[in-house]
């Protein structure tokens, strides 16, 4: 049974999806995004795990101060977030900006288990939003309608700082599974192959038809692929 929960933290009460299971994986959706576009996998992953989505810092039901949204501060929560519950060797999976967190995540802590990339933004690609903010929270605002736009331009704000250079990739030793819609017209297919050459005894899985989030326009596929590999991670 899927339940929506909150947990106290130190930024705040943060909104999450729960299901029960064993092994914790940590569910971090894109800029914009919330817990929910997780769901489809929520019946797809293997009972033995145990899923958690939270609504990242800025987005759906969790907390929405007034300031500055950077990786590093959402980092941070999903730290204290995965202490707060006291959950031990997690897998985290992050899509698009969620992904760019995971990287940040285990550059900066070591008790992760394994790290999921689907389609990852961070990594020198101007096609996040081509450079040209206003346009992207316009598409954003579409796609993903109820956003506070003040908070996403605040965090595309920060896009350069937080940039993921191939050194830094270089210094990842979690084990590595990168998912990528073989379609994705957002952050292309080469920054896949740029993550795969770069992150040592990294896998790299394509989806046909995936685009830039395969947990929702293919989930029977991604989730096969988690099953598949996640146990032996």
């Amino acid at each position: 049974m899927v339940e929506r929960k909150y947990i106290d933290t130190d930024y705040g009460k943060i909104s999450y999806l729960y299901r029960e299971g064993k092994y914790p994986i940590i569910m971090l959706h894109g800029l914009g995004g919330l817990s929910n576009n997780w769901i489809k996998l929520f019946s797809r992953i293997s009972d033995d795990f145990m899923l958690l989505a939270p609504d990242m810092l800025g987005h759906g039901k969790s907390p929405k101060p007034g300031i500055d949204y950077t990786i590093d501060l959402q980092s941070d929560m999903v730290h204290n977030f995965i202490q707060k519950l006291n959950i031990l060797d997690p897998v985290i999976i992050g899509n698009s900006y969620g992904g760019w967190v995971a990287i940040n995540y285990s550059l900066n802590h070591d008790d992760i288990k394994c790290m999921v990339l689907v389609d990852s933004a961070g990594l020198m690609d101007e096609n996040y939003h081509n450079g040209n903010i206003g346009d992207f929270l316009k598409r954003l605002d579409k796609l993903e309608p109820g956003n506070d736009l003040n908070i996403m331009e605040n965090i595309l704000n920060n896009y350069d700082k937080y940039i993921i250079k191939v050194n830094d990739l270089k210094k990842i030793r979690v084990k590595t599974l990168i998912i990528w819609g073989d379609d994705d017209k957002r952050i292309k297919p080469e920054t896949a192959h740029a993550l795969n050459r770069n992150i040592e005894g990294s896998k790299l899985f394509m989806i046909k038809d995936g685009g830039h989030a395969p947990q929702i326009n293919k989930p029977d596929e991604m989730a096969k692929i988690l099953n598949d590999n996640l146990k032996n991670c």
